[in-house]
């Protein structure tokens, strides 16, 4: 034969039954976001931490990861730079693409790491 459950059939108490229901889920809710916030915040503090912020300025040496070296002759404030080869051509390149050159003009390519 068929089971059937009691219902609960007053309201007042059903009712405030699901708003307690309600006020623990957006509680969970609220503590899932903040300890998801803080992680990142944490994770971007650890990446953060191991970045260099590379400067060039107007008559450094820099090597290409192709060849070099290389003078400044200008920078913009958007991560461009101006460089002038041995023939005296000026090229643009982006940051990421050069790193300073340690050694004299004409000795041997010494990097830093």
């Amino acid at each position: 034969m068929w089971a059937l459950k009691k219902l609960n059939l007053e309201w007042d108490v059903a009712a405030n039954l699901r708003v307690a229901h309600l006020n623990e889920l957006d509680e969970f809710q609220y503590h899932a976001y903040t300890s998801s916030s803080l992680y990142k915040e944490k994770m971007k503090y650890l990446h953060d931490k191991h970045i260099w912020n590379k400067e060039f300025k107007e008559g450094n040496h820099l090597k290409s990861k192709w060849s070099g070296p290389f003078e400044v002759m200008g920078v913009t404030p958007f991560g461009a730079l101006d460089l002038k080869n041995k023939k005296d051509e000026v090229f643009r390149v982006n940051v990421h693409q050069v790193k300073q050159y340690l050694g004299r003009v004409g000795d041997g390519h010494v990097v830093a790491e």
